[in-house]
């Protein structure tokens, strides 16, 4: 495109946008507002930008808690680490183990009355290479009373081909209105057969958010009309807990203890080899009264997941910590997403209205600013006082997206429209006009009551009928002559009729903010003045000599006023 015509197209473009936002004035601030409104009500996208915002808000406030809940005491983690895989594969080679191995350490552990153990490993296949070990270690389980087993709910498109009925599995409970006896779930049960008998089986999968994160574990899952438990909601089943009255949630938001490995751990080996050496060193109550669970941390066995507090945190620490929450009670409850919905609508609506009633935009700006940093810090407050987690991501990044859009509007409303205005008023052609000039005076007044008269007259004279324009800096020179004139505000007409019934329009402008001042506790006294006439100019020297007259007469007319009408 030549410059020309870009200029041109530029120009052409400018023009309609001073027309549309002339035309629309402080209502458009409603009418985005409106819009806002309308997208968030219908979910249209902006909802996913909320749901990015409230994922990096819970991260940021629960990793930098000043008062973060402590590990539960009677929580253990014996671990399969690198070290436990390295001492075991003198003996029993590379991972994975007989199961005996397993079946010694429950015998041995149960000796000492542990509350429970819970295995994060799924026993998922068969030993066929060592038969005896896995009746070794079937024998075990049949006579435990303390084992817990993983169960994985595959894939729901899976289900025609399984012919493991729902209604059939350990600790699973019908949901209102009756679940399906015919129905049949895809899971992967784990080949113990002491272990199904005995019942204590629990889902152990987590699903991650949009990003990859663990936030959330799951208190059952839903199929078929059945209600199947989490192995966390199945401890807390069995022995009465107090945080399964209150539990209502399919899911709960994880109440964090820590960074990984903040749990006391546990080495594998250490233990297994302590009891296999026939004087054992470790203290004989070692485990007892504890919750015991067993898991790997060994990167070479994959089990890490992402969450709010590391990149790389070990999947037995997410287990025990959904364990923590659920035999405590303190998982973070929410308020319901429609609650934060309400709130930022509010937000919106109220800038919105500020806005139209021409609130002044450095006290706009610096409450938006007070009420973004309050929420962040009312949030940051609450998950560090209590289990409670008050999302306020919604009322944050809608604030904001709409803070900038009508911040834009504003730049262009009141910067773009009112140089165009003035540009084209000093850039006239030859010819006549109607120049005319209210000047409005509030002496002595205070910059708060100042700020108040000239929003309340931007209302108006975007009201105006005949297409009034407010001058918004005349003098910059910070001296004698800006002193004189500081607390005077100018509106002005432009018009090719010269018969204009100006003064009508100028009438309705100064009763208005009369009648307005009581209701926005203007003290002091409101003086007005105007002038105007036909202007006849050759060159643009002349129609500037001419403007600055008019303009002068009605400025010094607000100096030596008649006595003001009263109220």
């Amino acid at each position: 495109m030549k410059p020309l015509a870009r200029e041109r197209l530029l120009q052409r473009l400018q023009a309609r946008t001073v027309s549309l936002v002339r035309h629309l004035g402080a209502r458009a601030y409603l009418v985005l507002a409106a819009i806002f409104s309308l997208l968030i009500v219908t979910d249209s996208g902006l909802l996913n930008l909320v749901s990015a915002a409230e994922t990096r808000l819970f991260d940021l406030l629960i990793s930098h808690r000043i008062k973060t809940p402590q590990p539960d005491p009677g929580i253990v983690i014996l671990d399969i680490d690198e070290a436990s895989l390295a001492g075991m594969a003198v003996e029993y080679g590379r991972w994975p183990w007989p199961n005996a191995v397993f079946g010694e350490l429950v015998d041995a552990i149960e000796k000492q009355k542990p509350r429970a153990i819970v295995f994060d490993i799924l026993f998922s296949d068969r030993d066929t290479q060592r038969p005896a070990s896995d009746a070794a270690f079937n024998e075990v389980i049949a006579r435990s009373a303390t084992t817990f087993f993983p169960m994985l709910r595959l894939d729901p498109q899976n289900d025609r081909l399984s012919r493991i009925p729902t209604a059939l599995l350990p600790g699973v409970k019908p949901l209102a209105g009756g679940g399906d006896a015919t129905a049949h779930v895809a899971m992967i049960l784990p080949k113990v057969p002491a272990a199904i008998d005995n019942g204590r089986l629990g889902t152990h999968q987590v699903t991650p958010d949009k990003d990859g994160v663990i936030r959330r574990y799951p208190a059952w899952l839903e199929h078929a009309g059945w209600r199947i438990p989490s192995l966390p909601q199945r401890i807390t089943e069995e022995f009465g807990y107090a945080g399964v009255a209150g539990l209502d949630r399919r899911e709960v938001l994880l109440n964090w203890r820590g960074p990984p490995f903040t749990y006391r751990y546990v080495s594998l080996v250490e233990v297994y080899r302590d009891l296999k050496s026939g004087k054992p060193q470790r203290p004989a109550d070692e485990f007892a009264g504890k919750i015991i669970v067993i898991g790997s941390t060994a990167p070479a066995l994959f089990d890490v997941k992402g969450t709010p507090l590391a990149r790389i945190h070990p999947g037995v620490e997410i287990l025990a910590t959904a364990i923590d929450n659920f035999k405590n009670g303190d998982a973070l409850h929410e308020r319901p997403s429609w609650v934060m919905m309400g709130a930022a609508l509010l937000l919106i609506w109220s800038m919105a209205i500020a806005l139209y009633r021409q609130v002044h935009i450095d006290v706009f700006d610096t409450v938006f600013v007070v009420l973004q940093g309050g929420l962040v810090l009312i949030a940051y407050t609450v998950v560090n006082l209590s289990s409670w987690y008050l999302d306020t991501s919604a009322p944050l990044s809608l604030g904001v997206m709409y803070f900038t859009v009508v911040r834009l509007y504003y730049g262009v409303y009141h910067g773009w429209l009112a140089n165009s205005q003035q540009k084209n008023m000093l850039a006239l052609p030859r010819g006549t006009r109607l120049l005319a000039v209210l000047a409005l005076r509030l002496e002595g007044a205070k910059a708060a009551e100042r700020r108040r008269l000239k929003g309340e007259l931007d209302r108006l004279v975007a009201g105006s009928r005949l297409g009034a324009g407010r001058i918004s800096r005349l003098i910059e020179d910070p001296g004698f002559v800006q002193e004189v004139f500081a607390e005077t505000m100018l509106v002005y007409w432009l018009l090719e009729d010269t018969d204009a019934d100006w003064r009508a329009d100028a009438a309705r402008i100064e009763s208005a903010l009369r009648r307005a001042r009581p209701k926005q506790h203007w003290n002091q006294r409101l003086v007005c003045a105007d002038h105007g006439a036909a202007v006849t100019w050759q060159t643009t020297e002349e129609w500037k000599a001419a403007a600055a007259s008019i303009i002068l007469a009605a400025l010094t007319a607000t100096l030596t006023p008649s006595p003001e009408t009263p109220r």
